[in-house]
């Protein structure tokens, strides 16, 4: 029994041994220790780097040399360094995250003050604010909020495609949806700005084709020649009112004029301006990634209303009318109480003429909330473009129509509701003002025309 109880207690002291010599008994291990007990953190780092190569099992020494690693800077390294630990045990779990924080908001402070601090005048702030948010990310990668402020800085910069990135992982960490709105913004600013490039190279000619679309049966024989100049050749009926104008520099065109009004038009060749719609397509390319974006958002959070908006704008430019119609339909009849959801649907009716669709969205809207002063404008002005539409289906009919007044008149009530809040708002006296002349209303039609001029002119 004696013999045996020696024989364990040499066992126990024999593993003893063994571990303090796995711990503090290999030269390298030992010597960083007396490197750092000196202070030279750079050749205790040397010796550390050769003890983990040699005994990766050894827990200690990842976390000191991560320890080291974050004193001299080098984050990247301190994470790897301390991962290696933490996958051995969680002995240091709590110093390796006060650590982490505390090398994160050394940082991240600074930053931000930084940004606060940049502007046109002040683009050195920016390049501040980046090289610290880009040290405090490399400190805590997983805080999300750092990587949208990393994001701001670069557009700040000029740089969207890292400010796309560093927004990208802010989403990718934690869905953060100012983030995916910044991102949309970007795309759709990009989209504005290719279809602007777009429109300026080719003004003349877009400029030459909406003319051209516009002349349609009814319209002024005044507006034909405002439209597309002189013809080449006028052909004239003798003892008739009738003519025909034929127009070489558009593909051989010819007008017939009965009277004061275009009877018919013939396109004899197809008119081809030769546009290049390189960059149109760009746009259109830009919009969609914008549209992706905002429907993200939407999905985490169906009632952020500036990104409701930014949607909105998004399918107008992208074209995609209808898909944009049955999303918010479907949103309509998931939250109906929820009047920006009508108010947008309203809009997108009355961009496809759907007037009376329209209508009714804008009703919904006002009955949740009945001085929603956005929806009581958009009421006045669908009411006012059906009626200029009843105009222009009455010219291409070749007939005289009073049909229109009835929807002019209902678009009064809820302008002038609008003007009495948005007093400064020259659009609504303009709009007022042209509703008035139509209806012969000289008076109301010349004050409210006198507001919008004397609003533009600043008095």
């Amino acid at each position: 029994m004696k013999r045996n109880s020696i024989v364990i207690l040499t066992l126990v002291l024999l593993s003893s041994l063994a571990f303090q010599g796995f711990q503090c008994g290999s030269p390298e291990f030992t010597g960083a220790k007396v490197y750092i007990n000196q202070k030279n953190y750079k050749e205790a780092m040397r010796l550390l780097e050769i003890e983990t190569q040699k005994n990766p099992a050894n827990e200690e020494a990842w976390f000191i040399l991560g320890q080291l690693r974050a004193e001299s800077g080098d984050y990247v390294g301190m994470n790897v360094a301390f991962n290696e630990a933490l996958k051995l045990g969680p002995k240091h779990e709590r110093e390796v995250k006060a650590l982490r924080y505390n090398k994160w908001a050394a940082h991240v402070n600074p930053g931000i003050v930084a940004l606060q601090r940049a502007s046109s005048d002040s683009m050195q702030f920016y390049d501040t604010a980046i090289d610290e948010f880009t040290k405090s990310i490399q400190a805590w990668p997983d805080t999300m909020l750092t990587h949208r402020f990393l994001g701001y800085a670069y557009q700040g910069k000029g740089d969207t495609e890292l400010a796309l990135q560093a927004f990208g992982s802010a989403w990718k960490r934690g869905k953060d949806t100012e983030s995916r709105k910044q991102s949309g913004r970007i795309y759709l600013q990009r989209g504005k700005s290719l279809k602007d490039q777009f429109q300026t190279e080719n003004v003349d000619k877009l400029r030459a084709v909406e003319n051209l679309n516009k002349v349609t049966k009814g319209a002024l024989k005044s507006d034909v020649m405002n439209m597309l100049g002189a013809p080449d050749n006028v052909k004239r009926t003798r003892n008739s009112r009738k003519e025909e104008w034929t127009y070489t520099r558009y593909a051989n065109l010819v007008v017939f004029i009965d009277g004061e009004r275009v009877a018919s038009k013939e396109q004899r060749v197809p008119y081809n301006p030769n546009i290049d719609s390189t960059k149109y397509v760009g746009a259109q390319a830009e919009f969609a990634t914008a549209v992706g974006m905002f429907e993200e958002v939407k999905s985490v959070d169906p009632r952020d209303n500036a990104n409701l908006n930014l949607l909105l704008q998004a399918y107008v430019e992208a074209d995609k009318i209808r898909e944009a119609i049955a999303g918010f339909r479907q949103a309509v009849e998931n939250e109906p109480a929820n009047k920006l959801n009508h108010f947008i649907l309203g809009v997108l009716h009355r961009t496809v003429s759907d007037y009376p669709a329209a209508i009714g969205e804008f009703d919904a809207a006002l009955k949740i909330d009945q001085n929603y002063t956005d929806a009581l404008f958009e009421l006045g002005a669908t009411y006012y473009n059906w009626g200029v539409d009843m105009i222009r289906e009455a010219q291409e009919k070749g007939s005289e129509s009073d049909a229109y007044k009835e929807k002019f008149q209902a678009a009064l009530p809820s302008l002038e509701r609008v003007a009495e809040t948005k007093k400064d708002d020259a659009t609504v006296w303009e709009t007022l003002g042209t509703i008035y002349a139509r209806l012969g209303q000289s008076d109301k039609a010349m004050k409210a025309l006198d507001n919008a001029d004397k609003i533009r002119k600043g008095n």
